[in-house]
């Protein structure tokens, strides 16, 4: 082992790996030590050909950590090793592909019966990348994967639209992160008719925070969420205004609306914005929390009492009884600070 990896730490790592080791479940391969994971810390006169060939044969491992391909290595090598594993449940990769298309892991996606979790973040996805991610999630058909997330990584609009093309196959996914992108109008599209043709959604978390949606794109998504199952929409940190707000009066309405979170934390929504959602919340039975930052959300006296209506409206008996009775927390996440005593109470 000592003649085919450049420190002991990775010596022992093969040969725990090679022994079925079942206390190693999650491995790192980086540039430098992972405090959290056990880490293969590339460097010169390491074999990728070994370490992918020991991965390959591993029963126990579940979590693995791309943080680098290195350079120079015999990546191809490392790869063919990942696509014969079957044990993986969770793949995070964190280093641009470079020049290892992700299509030539298609294989560990199509045979991988336990795979539930696929990472991508802090690294650029451009066009090409991203195509080639749609394309295995496109031909695997992956029906073990639960969670996908694209995380701090320039993801376009155009890009993304690909990816959502190719989740069509994918209703069955309950957990969506998408933060820190640039989806935009077209992307929203996308996935607004990708979750529309969804014959039963079990999706329940969808993270879409700064990700340079406005109003037409946040329409598109309402018309994509009309069936849908979410219980958790995070939209924080984009373009909406109150005319965007609007079009989830329908949305909320619904008898099969079931969301019980919505975060909105950096827009400024305004009087318009909190009105809508105060008249579309009215027959609401669903949501429990929503989230905002007072003073970024620039609503005044006007907005929290359209608020205060919502949740008791005490015009007479009978608006009381059909006030909005299932929200509990209007405002901050925390003791809702700076929501007016009024509400609160």
């Amino acid at each position: 082992m000592e003649d085919i990896t450049s420190c002991d730490g990775n010596a022992t790592i093969l040969r725990r790996l090679r022994d079925q080791d079942t206390s190693l479940k999650a491995l790192t391969i980086s540039d430098d030590a992972d405090q959290y994971f056990c880490c293969f810390v590339i460097g010169g006169g390491d074999d990728f050909g070994w370490l992918g060939y020991f991965i390959g044969k591993s029963k126990y491992l579940e979590k693995l950590r791309i943080g680098s391909w290195g350079e120079g290595q015999n990546i191809e090598a490392l790869i063919e090793g990942i696509n014969r594993n079957q044990s993986i449940n969770s793949l995070h990769i964190g280093t641009g592909l470079g020049c290892v298309n992700f299509r030539s892991m298609n294989p560990f996606f199509r045979n991988n019966n336990n795979l539930a979790m696929l990472e991508f973040n802090n690294f650029e996805v451009g066009l090409e990348c991203a195509q080639s991610i749609a394309f295995v999630l496109d031909e695997s058909r992956c029906q073990s994967l639960k969670q996908i997330t694209i995380e701090d990584s320039n993801l376009s609009s155009e890009g993304f639209a690909v990816i959502a093309t190719a989740l069509r196959s994918y209703p069955q996914l309950s957990d969506l992160y998408l933060e820190n992108n640039n989806i935009g109008l077209m992307g929203c599209i996308a996935l607004g008719d990708t979750m529309r043709g969804w014959e039963t959604s079990n999706l329940k978390t969808l993270d879409l925070d700064n990700n340079g949606i406005d109003d037409q794109g946040l329409q598109a998504l309402a018309a994509g969420m009309a069936d849908s199952a979410l219980t958790s929409l995070r939209l924080s940190g984009n373009l909406i205004t109150g005319v965007g707000l609007r079009s989830f009066s329908t949305y909320f309405q619904s008898v099969s609306c079931c969301l019980e979170t919505l975060s909105l934390y950096r827009v400024n929504f305004g009087d318009e914005g909190a009105v809508a959602l105060a008249d579309a919340l009215m027959g609401n039975k669903s949501l429990k929390y929503l989230y905002f930052n007072s003073v970024e959300s620039g609503i005044t006296d006007v907005g929290w009492a359209a608020f205060s209506k919502l949740s008791c409206d005490t015009s007479n008996v009978n608006n009381i009884y059909l006030s909005n009775h299932s929200i509990v927390n209007i405002g901050e996440y925390y003791q809702m600070v700076n929501t007016p005593l009024d509400i609160r109470e």
